[in-house]
This record gives structure tokens, sequence and C-alpha cells, in this order.
């Protein structure tokens, strides 16, 4: 079931309703295309919501999310921190959800891109990471250097020819 910005949103604050009931306090950042779905409305939807849980545990959120999956007939793993294996740190952008309970940020640019590059998989992957590339200035050695402290050591190359391909398909020139 894909998940657009609104049914992304009423589920954040599902969540938070279901965290003040518990009495926690939750940070999440998110990353991969609910990212982008919501940040610059590169597309209409999005199969989950991919995230790091910042605190409180992971159980704690799992748990929550799974009651917010039932409440709304969401996906089991509708928020789900599956993308961990892309994140060699975290960092945390722009807010896009906030209350008492909850706040939701999205991962910076550069760390989007990055994870985007080390993914490569598909036409979705290429055409979030133009999106993403054309929101950064700076020059192809650049961007290169904002991006690259955020790809995981085994995806390096990976990325970097990823990268080279969508400067090239972007701009025409290295």
């Amino acid at each position: 079931m894909p998940l657009s910005a609104d049914d992304i949103r009423r589920a954040f604050a599902a969540l938070s309703d279901e965290l003040h009931g518990q009495s926690e306090r939750a940070e999440i950042i998110v990353v991969g295309g609910a990212a982008l779905v919501l940040l610059f409305r590169a597309r209409a939807s999005t199969k989950d919501v991919d995230a790091y849980f910042v605190t409180p545990a992971a159980s704690v959120l799992r748990t929550a999310a799974e009651a917010v999956a039932y409440r709304l007939d969401l996906p089991a793993d509708w928020l789900n921190d599956g993308a961990k294996g892309y994140l060699v740190t975290v960092t945390a952008g722009q807010v896009l959800y906030e209350s008492a309970s909850l706040t939701v940020r999205a991962a910076a640019t550069a760390q989007l891109l990055a994870m985007k590059l080390a993914a490569w998989r598909d036409a979705i992957d290429r055409a979030d990471a133009r999106l993403l590339l054309l929101e950064m200035p700076g020059s192809a050695a650049e961007i290169w250097a904002a991006i690259a402290p955020f790809v995981p050591s085994t995806h390096v190359d990976k990325a970097s020819y990823a990268f080279e391909d969508l400067w090239q398909t972007t701009y025409g020139h290295p």
C-alpha cells in the first residue's frame, strides 16, 4: 500500500498519540523515499518510512508503530529501521513533524544523496538522487566531498560510479 505525504503525516500523528499514551518521547530521523516525499514532493508516495530511531529504544518504537499500523490499516512495517545498514553516521536535517511526544526530522540532503547513491537500485533511486543533486550547490568535487563521509565503506566504489554517472547525465561534464 503506497503511503502519500498525507498518509505519512497522519501516521506520525497517530504515532505521537500512541507514544503520549505510553508517556514516551521519541525522536526519529527519516531517510529514503519518505524523506523525498515529505521534503520535496519528489513523488506522490513511498512504500514505507525508513528511519533511524534516536530515542527511545527501537523496541518501544516498533511496538508503537505496530499499534498505529493496526489502527490505520497500514502495512506492519510502515515505519522501520531497515535502512540502518546504509548509515555511517546520522545527521538531523529539517523537521518534518513535531509534537509533544514526537519529533521527526529528515536526514541532511548530503546524507540522503549518499544513501541513494550507495543503494542505486532502480529508476526511483536515480530520480531521487538527481533531485537531491540539484538541491546541492557546488562542483562535482565539492559535492562528492560533502557526501563521501556518509557512504558506507562497503559501498564507496558503487556510490562513486553512480555519482559520476549521475553528474554526467545531469550536467554533461565532469
